[in-house]
């Protein structure tokens, strides 16, 4: 695919209809305390929302087109910013118990330390498109259906290379994983200037994954990765039990959106650890005793924050809509908050896009809403797709799926 990366930074600001926007890459969904006390201060800057993104990162809304130096300034003093050179390459998604989960293999937050600081070291790394997607799984399965560009994979007897969700047959120790990853970007860099000016993913590639194998050295295995996880173990929320006796809990902020009254208040319930962003859009916090996680449950409950699956919140989700994107056509948040309040427990996936170019939409959603210039498209899974003329309509539609 050819064309200029736009993808947003912090160094590079996004226009959009309210303001400018700014995105935090958080490697692993990781921020502690000092960092989310300068995301609020960098909201406070814009109009005060932050939103969670789909790679387990944070946006900042409503900025200034001047204000990008300010806002660089605030998150590199809260640790958020190590390398401006590398800002908008440090894609790097993980299970947010990172292997912490019973079902985890292996404890995978030193892998992604090490990535980080690997592909901060790397000047030649810096023209990495910002689409591509590095990702480390602790054997959970808990990203998919996610399909990173290069993947660290645990397994019994290490970290398993995957490309474009395809194993290769390349395993290495956890002390080489950092390594092998920017080995596989480096080769995918040199690809792009050789063979396939544009390309921003390793799909983009004449060959696709086979082909950066080759310049590897490695195989591939004759089937594509598994991807399939269990429903538990994507976006699960309140008390988690992890396999070393202690508890992590998980909250849900409805509609993905944070303002900066609630990052203070998790900034002093995180204290000297971290919390943890996903791909779902959720927060946990882990390594809590066991006999504090219902409080600190009670704790998020009082921040807004969502902790049971049986919400109506659980599970939908929204673009940014009107009045944040030039080219929505609906206020499709304002319909998505009157979707919540009829949606029941356990309800399918369901999101709610302002036009045609589904920003943000889960590859698993189940229910889907798209404004065209024809009206609302709506489709129920396998269902034929129809045309209804108001938000209103769709939510009756939706009612009686």
């Amino acid at each position: 695919m050819s064309g200029e990366d736009a993808c947003p930074g912090v160094l590079r600001l996004h226009e959009a209809a309210d303001g400018h926007l700014a995105r935090v890459r958080l490697p692993g969904g990781r921020i502690e305390a000092d960092g989310m006390r300068a995301v609020a201060e960098a909201a406070e800057l814009g109009n005060g929302i932050v939103e969670l993104t789909s790679r387990a990162g944070l946006q900042v809304r409503g900025l200034a087109a001047e204000g990008g130096e300010a806002i660089a300034r605030v998150l590199a003093a809260g640790g958020l910013l190590p390398s401006p050179a590398h800002d908008r390459v440090r894609n790097i998604a993980a299970p947010p118990l990172g292997g912490r989960a019973p079902d985890a293999v292996a404890e995978i937050d030193a892998v992604v330390d090490q990535l980080d600081l690997a592909l901060c070291a790397e000047p030649g790394l810096t023209a990495l498109p910002g689409r591509f997607l590095f990702a480390v799984d602790d054997g959970s399965r808990a990203l998919d259906p996610m399909v990173a560009d290069i993947e660290l994979a645990a397994e019994r007897d290490g970290f398993r290379l995957c490309l474009a969700g395809r194993s290769t047959r390349l395993v290495v120790p956890a002390g080489e994983a950092a390594q092998t990853g920017i080995a596989a970007a480096r080769a995918f860099s040199e690809l792009v200037a050789g063979e396939a000016p544009g390309a921003w993913r390793v799909r983009d590639l004449p060959g696709g994954a086979r082909r950066l194998a080759h310049r590897l050295g490695v195989g591939l295995c004759d089937q594509a990765a598994d991807r399939l996880a269990s429903a538990a173990a994507r976006g699960r929320l309140g008390v988690i039990r992890q396999r070393d006796g202690r508890a992590a809990v998980a909250a849900l902020p409805p509609l993905a959106r944070l303002d900066p009254e609630q990052l203070r208040g998790l900034a002093v319930l995180v204290g000297a650890a971290a919390a943890r962003m996903s791909p779902s859009r959720t927060l946990t916090l882990v390594d809590v005793p066991a006999a504090d996680a219902d409080g600190l449950a009670c704790s998020l409950q009082e921040l807004g924050l969502v902790l049971t699956a049986a919400s109506g919140w659980a599970g939908l989700s929204a673009c940014a809509g009107l009045g944040a994107c030039a080219r929505a056509r609906v206020d499709v948040r304002a319909a998505a908050v009157r979707r919540a309040q009829r949606r029941g427990g356990a309800a399918p996936t369901e999101h709610w896009s302002g036009c045609e170019r589904r920003c943000g939409e889960p590859p698993e959603a189940d229910l889907t809403v798209v404004a065209t210039s024809d009206g609302l498209l709506v489709t129920e899974g396998d269902r034929e797709p129809r045309t209804v003329m108001s938000a209103g309509d769709a939510i009756e539609v939706l009612s009686r799926a």
